[in-house]
């Protein structure tokens, strides 16, 4: 993803609402697949957890861009909302990687 596309979202992050694809088995929208911000698709690559508010399905996730999102899911409404962005260079992100770092 470009700087100026991370910028973006950084900045808008705190409640935007997505296009959203969803895998529905035993339930509807029982996770997501793949989202879309503005012009551009992004995979999710895994779920990394999922919690239930009182009305509303958290994801977070990580994409194929690398980066980590949370995604919130209404289930009155039928609608998402990106409500957390973490760049993918941020310490924290990819315990596996900041392991290594450390290591070294």
């Amino acid at each position: 993803m470009m700087t100026s596309a991370r910028a973006a979202i950084r900045a808008i992050v705190h409640i935007m609402r997505v296009r959203v694809e969803a895998y529905s088995g035993y339930t509807a929208n029982e996770r997501p697949l793949r989202f879309t911000l503005g012009d551009h698709t992004i995979e999710v690559s895994e779920v990394l957890d999922r919690w239930y508010g009182e009305a509303e399905r958290y994801f977070r996730v990580r994409a194929d861009d690398g980066h980590v999102y949370v995604l919130k899911y209404r289930e009155a409404e039928d609608s998402w909302e990106l409500v957390s962005f973490t760049d993918k260079s941020s310490v924290g992100t990819n315990p596996e990687e900041d392991i290594k770092k450390t290591l070294h």
